[in-house]
C-alpha cells in the first residue's frame, strides 16, 4: 500500500493532504464569523439612559443640600411644572402618595462635574453669597442625566451654574414611612448608571462606581422586585447620613439590604441597618435580616 507523504520543503503537498487542509480552512471560514455573530447577538444591550452632554439648561426649584443634595421642583399647576411638562411626560415620571395621588414635588439629584458630589460647589456658593441655601428657591444651570424616571442634574462650571434666586418657597413635605424591608439588588453610583457611562453597572463598572462613591456621589440601589422588575432607592445609614465608605466594598455584587424604607416625594430611601453579600448558591427564600 502506497501512502502519500508530505515533505515540508516540497512546492506542493500531496493531493489528499491538501484537500484535507482545504476542508479545515473552509470550515473555519464559516464557523468563526458565525460564532462571533452569535456571541455579539447574545450580549445584553446598553440601557436607554441619557446624558445631555452638549446641552446646558436652567432648572428652577427649591434647593436641599443634606443629606442628599437635590432640587425640589413643584409639580401640578405650578408654572415651573407647566414650562417643563413635556420633559416630565417624556421621562414617564410616576408620582404618588398625597391626597389626590400625586406627589407635590419631583426631586432631582444634584451632582458635581466628574466623580464629585455637588456639595463642594454648593458650599462655595453659600460662602460667596453669604446665605444659607437650604430651602431657598434657586435657578441652577447644568446638564440633565436621566433614565427610567429617575433624574440627575450635573452642575455646570463654577462661574456659570448659579443663575440667581427665585421666589419659590419650600413647602416642607414629610417622609412617608413605608416600614421595614428586605431588598436584593446592586449598589450603584447614580450619575454613571443614569447615563454618563455605559455600562454604568455590573463588574465592568466596579472601579468607576467606587471612585464616584468616594467622591461623595450618593449611593444608589437597584432592587429586584418580586415580578422581575426594578425599583430604585438611595441608601443612608439608620440615622439618615451617607454611608458610602461602608458600601464601597459591595459595589457591583448582589447584595441584600435590610432597613426602614421611606418615600421622599418621588424618591425612595432605605435607611440600612444591615447589608450582606449574597452568594450564588443561596436559596431565593432565605431571609437574613433580623
Amino acid at each position: 500500500m502506497n501512502e502519500e507523504f508530505y515533505i515540508g520543503w516540497q512546492d506542493k503537498a500531496p493531493k489528499s493532504y491538501g484537500q484535507w487542509v482545504k476542508y479545515v480552512i473552509w470550515t473555519l471560514v464559516v464557523l468563526v464569523p458565525l460564532i462571533a455573530g452569535l456571541l455579539v447577538l447574545s450580549q445584553r444591550g446598553f440601557i436607554a439612559s441619557k446624558y445631555e452632554i452638549a446641552r446646558l439648561q436652567t432648572l428652577e426649584g427649591i434647593l436641599i443640600t443634606e443629606p442628599i443634595p437635590c432640587l425640589k421642583i413643584p409639580l401640578g399647576k405650578n408654572k415651573v411644572f407647566k414650562q417643563n411638562a413635556s420633559f416630565w411626560e417624556k421621562l414617564k415620571v410616576t408620582l404618588k402618595n398625597d391626597n389626590v395621588g400625586v406627589a407635590p414635588f419631583q426631586r432631582i439629584l444634584l451632582v458635581g462635574i466628574g466623580k464629585k458630589s455637588a456639595i463642594p460647589a454648593l458650599e462655595a456658593l453659600a460662602k460667596k453669597t453669604g446665605k444659607s441655601l437650604t430651602g431657598k428657591g434657586i435657578r441652577l444651570m447644568g446638564k440633565l442625566i436621566y433614565y427610567d424616571g429617575v433624574v440627575a442634574f450635573e452642575l455646570g462650571p463654577q462661574k456659570q451654574f448659579f443663575q440667581g434666586f427665585s421666589k419659590l418657597k419650600d413647602e416642607a413635605t414629610k417622609p412617608v414611612q413605608l416600614g421595614k424591608a428586605t431588598l436584593r439588588g446592586e449598589i450603584l453610583d447614580p450619575k454613571c448608571y443614569l447615563g454618563v457611562m455605559r455600562p454604568g453597572e455590573g463588574k465592568p463598572h466596579r472601579s468607576c462606581a467606587i471612585r464616584c462613591l468616594a467622591g461623595g456621589i450618593p449611593a444608589f440601589f437597584k432592587a429586584k422586585t418580586t415580578k422581575g422588575g426594578r425599583q430604585y432607592c438611595f441608601v443612608l445609614d439608620q440615622d439618615g447620613r451617607p454611608i458610602n465608605d461602608k458600601l464601597a466594598p459591595y459595589v457591583a455584587d448582589e447584595v441584600q439590604l435590610c432597613g426602614a424604607v421611606e418615600q421622599w416625594d418621588n424618591w425612595y430611601v432605605v435607611k440600612a441597618d444591615e447589608f450582606k453579600q449574597l452568594m450564588p448558591y443561596w436559596g431565593k427564600g432565605m431571609v437574613m435580616c433580623k
